[in-house]
């Protein structure tokens, strides 16, 4: 799935979703613009969307817009948009020729809500007939800024506990646990690790930062909070991890040592479940372990249908087709169990959240994400990103103290704010 332009290992493992950038799905190849092959003879509206999905993803986000054309008469014209999607937008929508609709955690929503000339969301709260208490209520949250309703959310992500069932007997619960079992198998000499995790991406190690209680950015006072003592602390348990991982703290290194069978452990998203399942033949996942007693509070995505600016002077059945794929996918339930049973999307539709029908690596996903927080939307976090990774290189680099690099970053963030 999408995610921020801060998750800058995740954009390295998602690759642009089929060639689909001429937003045909039908046979013919055409792009039914006058609707003219939709379902019931053309009454339905056509809308744009972008996506930027693994090639699993995107084949199975295909299969549903043909479903849901199919039942609705209206057409949706998908397209990949040919490099980084938010860089896309900016140039797009000023343009006029930006998509109705597109794919992405809820982090872009303040950023973007707060633009205005030219706006790039739409407030859909009178066109959205679903109620937003089908959805828990972060997710609801992460669809909406300053009471405008942006767009409708489909699933979470966060980051938990990978580990190899050939090389861990008992999946550990507490710190000291999973430093126990690292030690038996970390051997950076012969290319052994205890630990698969890129330790210098925010993202990734706001688990453990905030594990004390400190918030790397407090939302609700919108201050910066990252060198406070509670985060100081949280530093002290991330490095206790660093020590384990391979040299090279780049995505792709980290994750290609569990792959491989190098490490007991990998702390990664529900986007590499998939890929893993087929590494590792006995793969499990759980939760973060404790620190002190405290459950690690990793960031959670929130993943969005977003309605886009190009809808205030579309035609009406245009943000009906728009809205109503957003309705239909985020509301179906076999579509979310499918997602979660084949994708490893973690569920925000509160039915199928409460039931006991997914899978324990889905569960333990989700029950991460309830001892997180989701990454906050407000414009201001988008300084936040590039000083405390800056910060995270240093403490791994072993060019600065930890301490001295949290009070560093902040400060940087304080000057740019």
């Amino acid at each position: 799935m999408g995610g921020s332009t801060a998750l800058t290992a995740l954009a390295g493992c998602i690759s642009t979703g089929g060639d689909g950038s001429d937003g045909s799905d039908g046979s013919d190849g055409s792009d039914a613009s006058d609707g003219s092959d939709g379902s019931d003879g053309g009454s339905g509206g056509t809308a744009r969307l972008w996506v930027d999905l693994s090639d699993a993803e995107d084949e199975a986000i295909t299969g549903y817009i043909d479903q849901y054309e199919s039942e609705s008469g209206n057409t949706i014209n998908k397209e990949a948009p040919g490099g980084e999607l938010d860089q896309q937008l900016e140039t797009a929508i000023p343009a006029g020729d930006g998509p109705d609709s597109w794919i992405w955690a809820h982090d872009w929503v303040g950023r973007f809500a707060v633009r205005e000339d030219p706006p790039f969301l739409y407030d859909a709260s009178d066109d959205v007939d679903v109620s937003l208490d089908s959805y828990t209520e972060t997710a609801r949250q992460a669809a909406q800024f300053d009471g405008s309703l942006y767009g409708l959310p489909f699933a979470s992500e966060t980051v938990a506990l990978f580990y190899n069932e050939d090389m861990v007997d008992e999946p550990p619960e507490t710190m000291e646990e999973m430093v126990s079992i690292m030690d038996e198998h970390h051997d950076p000499e012969n290319g052994q690790y205890g630990l698969s995790y890129p330790v210098t991406d925010p993202y990734f190690v706001s688990g453990f930062i905030q594990a004390y209680g400190g918030n790397i950015f407090d939302e609700e006072e919108l201050e910066v909070t990252v060198d406070s003592d509670a985060c100081k602390r949280g530093m002290d348990a991330l490095e206790t991890l660093s020590e384990y991982v391979p040299s090279d703290p780049g995505y792709e290194s980290q994750i290609v040592a569990f792959a491989d069978g190098l490490a007991p452990f990998a702390i990664n998203g529900p986007w590499e479940l998939g890929n893993l399942q087929g590494e590792i033949d006995n793969l499990g996942v759980t939760t973060l372990p404790t620190v002190d007693g405290n459950n690690p509070r990793s960031y959670s995505g929130i993943q969005l249908f977003y309605f886009s600016a190009m809808l205030a002077d579309a035609e009406q059945s245009t943000v009906d087709a728009t809205t109503g794929l957003a309705e239909w996918y985020t509301t179906n339930e076999d579509v979310i169990q499918t997602n979660a049973e084949e994708q490893g999307y973690i569920p925000v539709l509160a039915d199928v959240v409460n039931n006991d029908d997914l899978s324990n690596e889905v569960q333990a996903f989700a029950q991460q994400v309830d001892h997180g927080v989701p990454i906050p939307t407000h414009p201001d976090m988008d300084s936040v990103w590039t000083p405390v990774t800056e910060a995270l290189e240093r403490v791994f680099n072993d060019e600065q103290d930890s301490d001295a690099a949290l009070d560093q970053a902040a400060s940087e963030i304080r000057e740019a704010l």
